[in-house]
């Protein structure tokens, strides 16, 4: 699908028309007099609508597209980035099923500017241009429209070409995480999540090495391949290098969390659900295709990306609760529950990343359901120190379209994952538990380390539709990640 600016004068020459359309609210100046007229009957046929409700007129009269599409925008005084993002999502959500192959969009740039107006537009246009039902037999279920093109709408002289490529390298990366977390075990194994990540770094230029079981056993990686040990599916760690800048070091390292499937092992979870558990890599899928974006994009910043994946299943070599292992960075854990798993992987990864020479890292996992709790459905949880770089983290989170709530992280919850017998335990009760896990691997984080804990287990799944997307994965964090990356790159 490709973009382009356009001219008011070009909306006779598509298939669909979507623009926003704000409470008591007009049609848009810039469009001609008979869109405008078309315009105004759709919108008193739909009265008072819901925000982003679409409503489509087909028609196709002289002088006018096939499909007229307004979606209901709001109060303008709250208009921003994010409103424009879902105005598009969802207009081009609204043409699901039809045969529209050229579309445009009506960009509404104040506040915001027309750069931010066109790259939020592109993204929330290839967000709803996925769909979950990759594995149906049926070519008639899948029902997204055959767009080939979507052309931006200003008045404005605005170049918008820089903010068309960034919109389609973030959109893409958010889709690709998508994908990657909705197909199931059996069809995205750690050797098969390596795969996918090969392709990425070769498709944008980026290094990759994938450490197997026995170069994982030489490291010291003791923790991580624990939660390997009950799979017959052998782990794979995986390292992505992308050196923008050139020169050595790395300007930030990105780790995800990569349980390709999370049956709890020994401790096993219920029944009711644990099918999503295939997400369970959503961390590690986020900071593949974000590396694969920020190389995409030519960002001059040296980034690591980092993915311990493995299954974790019960079988006769399973880890136990009450074993006991020695993590990469020395310290030794005491494994209490063998379903909190992830935080076994992370210290091994940062610890890596840290080895590598990153001396900031941002980790991403789907870790606790009690982040869930806290939070609900609709922010990340943000843990981490100094308390400068999380609010770093924060606001570029914001800026860029994610929203994440910090949390506290103080010195109680570090001595509550003390264990009796070992330096720290993996598990320490449910009271906290988002902050116990976090208490986990900062226990590993080393002075000098800047260090923030994204925990996404609140936002990497939702069982309703939404405008950006469908029921299903979400692909949150990739957009953060970029964004760290760019400002890393002006740094």
């Amino acid at each position: 699908m490709k973009f382009r600016a356009a001219r008011p004068s070009d909306v006779g020459d598509v298939d669909a028309l979507i623009l926003p359309i704000f409470e008591k609210g007009e049609a848009p100046a810039l469009l001609p007099r008979g869109v405008r007229a078309a315009v105004e009957r759709v919108r008193r046929e739909l009265g008072k609508a819901k925000l982003y409700t679409a409503a489509t007129h087909v028609g196709g009269e002289r002088g006018l597209p096939a499909w007229l599409v307004i979606v209901e925008a709001g109060d303008p005084k709250e208009w921003s980035v994010e409103r424009a993002r879902n105005v598009a999502a969802a207009g081009v959500k609204s043409l699901w099923r039809s045969t529209a192959k050229k579309a445009a969009v009506v960009l509404h740039a104040d506040g915001i500017g027309a750069e931010r107006a066109a790259r939020a537009t592109v993204e929330g246009a290839i967000y709803a241009m996925w769909r979950p039902e990759a594995h149906r037999s049926a070519a008639a279920d899948r029902k997204l429209p055959p767009l080939a093109s979507v052309a931006l709408v200003t008045s404005e002289k605005a170049d918008l070409r820089d903010a068309i490529r960034r919109g389609e390298a973030v959109g893409d990366a958010v889709n690709v995480a998508r994908r990657m977390a909705n197909e199931p075990a059996n069809k995205m194994t750690p050797t098969l999540v390596a795969e996918e990540a090969k392709a990425i770094a070769k498709e944008h230029g980026v290094e990759i090495d994938v450490l197997d079981r026995e170069r994982c056993r030489t490291l010291g990686m003791h923790s991580y391949l624990s939660v390997a040990q009950g799979s017959h599916e052998p782990p794979r760690f995986i390292v992505m290098r992308y050196r923008g800048r050139g020169g050595r070091g790395y300007d930030i390292a990105f780790v995800g969390k990569g349980i390709t499937f999370d049956s709890g092992g020994i401790s096993i979870k219920p029944a009711d659900g644990m099918h999503h558990m295939k997400a369970d890599m959503t961390g590690a899928a986020s900071v593949i295709a974000a590396i694969g974006a920020v190389a995409r994009l030519g960002t001059k910043a040296n980034v690591l990306a980092v993915a311990p994946c493995t299954e974790n299943l019960p079988g006769g070599g399973a880890t136990k609760p009450g074993d006991v292992f020695t993590s990469m960075s020395g310290r030794t854990v005491e494994v209490i529950n063998t379903d909190a798993e992830g935080r076994l992987v992370l210290v091994d990864g940062v610890t890596y990343a840290q080895r590598e020479g990153a001396r900031r890292v941002v980790d991403v996992a789907t870790l606790t359901g009690a982040i869930q709790i806290a939070l609900g459905n609709h922010f990340t949880g943000l843990f981490g120190r100094p308390e400068g770089f999380v609010a770093e983290v924060r606001d570029a989170a914001t800026s860029a379209g994610d929203r994440v709530w910090p949390m506290p992280l103080t010195d109680e919850y570090r001595e509550e994952i003390r264990s009796d017998i070992a330096d720290i335990a993996n598990s320490a009760g449910r009271e906290g538990g988002a902050i116990k896990g976090a208490a986990f691997i900062d226990a590993v984080v080393e002075d000098g380390t800047e260090w923030a804990h994204l925990d996404i287990a609140s936002t990497y799944w939702s069982d309703k539709d939404r405008p950006q997307s469908p029921k299903g994965p979400q692909g949150p964090a990739v957009r953060t990640l970029i964004e760290l990356a760019a400002r890393a790159a002006r740094e």
